[in-house]
């Protein structure tokens, strides 16, 4: 099956059928609709250009289509788009082995198997599950109000535990928030506030001990976690390419234990107060940049030394149960507690871990000095605005930078270009931000091996590459 995607030639049957589904979403239209064109030989055949359009109406009528359809129609539908929008025509046209990269891994990166490890959106179901498990009572109670009132984001639930865990310790702030929300009402909100003007010592105790038993099952998810496809083709380029720059938010060490795994040398640019037992590396090696805090990085408040723990060493231990993991340890230097220098999901990261602001820097100078912004599984949500802003300057500033999205949900490229478009004047955000839509670890391997580039174009103009992408599949 030869797939294009174009707006030339489209036939009228198509377009006929393209404005059923955007005009009418009852289930027998939508089925009899997809059904007609996904048989459609010509189109499958590459005769006929599949119109770009179908993605959206794709997207937006999929839940309606899975909700009434067969199980057995909705698997072809799902694999025929997702192997018709597998990359923008302009990705051809990208050659890794000639530019200079910076990678930006986010969470999705480290989904495929075997890392499994779930994204942001899909870890709180993930850690209350596993919380049941350890029949602690305040935790329980903690995962039944999720599940009742429909809470399924870690980052609302750590960003409300680190508010009330301040308004906690402050009880003005307290006041003046109850009275900035209730303003309207405000001599009902007196009345509460004259009965309890603080919070009860137990209550921040109880946010404090679920914290740290959710950290501890976050640790426990991740740990055991392997690089997958996606972190292995990240290496072998590194590996061939010295002046390679790799930025993630991730904290697991699938793409440390990566480029172990390949004896690509690497740094972490951070200051280690035990910097004596970091093994040396190569005179260059690559920076691996973690901006929000890595697995094997602890964190003494007291003293502010932070410390590496060999990775490799640390999870061969606790996958054999020959010792446990640290998630709290005592400090040598000044007897404080240690703790893993991680950044949380939170909607406000900043000023969560000190320690880790020389990292932003460091990013800004690698997403400042190349050609080619490789994103794989980073959605630049409104938490992460900070990185946003660092990547929006940097292709500012150079203006033939362009940006390639590695995600399997297409409508996270169309978002992005809008965030840049608005931030960045006659921004031309079609030719300078990619996609890639599809499993990052099959996807990646194949860009940065040159497949891509490899792959026959086709076109009756001669320049296929501007008018449509083909895909080629087994299928």
């Amino acid at each position: 099956m030869t797939i294009r995607i174009g707006k030339k030639g489209i036939s009228d049957q198509q377009q006929h059928l393209l404005e059923r589904c955007r005009r009418d979403s009852t289930p027998h239209n939508l089925l009899d609709a997809f059904m007609t064109l996904i048989n459609d030989r010509e189109i499958r055949d590459g005769e006929e250009a599949l119109h770009p359009s179908w993605f959206d109406v794709w997207e937006k009528r999929r839940a309606r289509i899975s909700q009434f359809g067969p199980d057995e129609l909705v698997e072809q539908l799902t694999t025929f788009f997702n192997q018709a929008r597998e990359r923008d025509p302009e990705v051809t046209e990208l050659d890794p082995q000639n530019q200079r990269i910076c990678f930006l891994l986010g969470a999705g990166a480290s989904k495929p198997e075997p890392s499994g490890i779930p994204t942001v959106k899909e870890l709180l179901p993930d850690l209350l599950a596993r919380a049941r498990r350890l029949d602690r009572e305040e935790v329980t109670r903690l995962a039944e109000f999720c599940e009742s009132t429909g809470i399924d984001n870690i980052e609302d639930l750590l960003t409300a535990a680190q508010i009330s865990e301040f308004c906690g310790r402050n009880p003005t702030i307290m006041r003046l928030i109850e009275f900035l929300l209730f303003r309207e009402d405000h001599s009902d909100v007196g009345f509460r506030r004259s009965r309890r003007a603080s919070v009860d010592v137990s209550s921040v105790a109880f946010l404090q001990d679920t914290l740290q038993v959710l950290f501890g099952l976050l640790s426990s998810r991740m740990l055991p976690a392997e690089p997958n496809e996606g972190h292995i083709a990240i290496a072998n380029y590194a590996r061939d390419r010295g002046d390679t720059r790799i930025v993630t938010t991730n904290y697991d060490c699938c793409m440390d234990l990566a480029l172990s795994s390949l004896s690509v040398p690497y740094r972490y640019p951070l200051d280690f107060a035990n910097s004596q037992h970091v093994p040396p590396s190569s005179d260059n090696p690559i920076n691996l940049v973690k901006l929000h805090g890595s697995l094997n990085w602890f964190y003494c408040e007291t003293c502010q030394e932070v410390h590496w723990i060999d990775i490799q060493k640390t999870v061969e231990d606790y996958n054999d149960d020959r010792a446990l993991y640290p998630v709290i340890g005592v400090c040598r230097t000044c007897g404080g507690q240690r703790r893993g220098l991680l950044v949380p999901p939170l909607a406000m990261k900043f000023d969560v871990a000190p320690a880790l602001n020389p990292l932003i820097e460091e990013s800004a100078s690698s997403f400042g000095d190349v050609d080619l912004i490789v994103v794989v599984g980073f959605s630049f949500a409104d938490a992460d605005l900070y990185i946003s802003r660092m990547v929006s300057k940097a292709m500012q500033a150079n203006p033939n930078t362009k940006m390639l999205i590695f995600d399997p949900m297409i409508g996270v490229v169309q978002k992005v270009r809008e965030k840049f478009s608005v931030r960045i004047p006659d921004f031309d955000s079609s030719s300078r931000i990619l996609s890639v839509c599809g499993d990052c670890s099959k996807t990646l391997p194949r860009f940065l091996s040159g497949a891509y580039r490899q792959s026959e174009m086709t076109g009756s103009n001669g320049d296929a590459a501007a008018e449509y992408a083909s895909v080629e599949t087994g299928a």
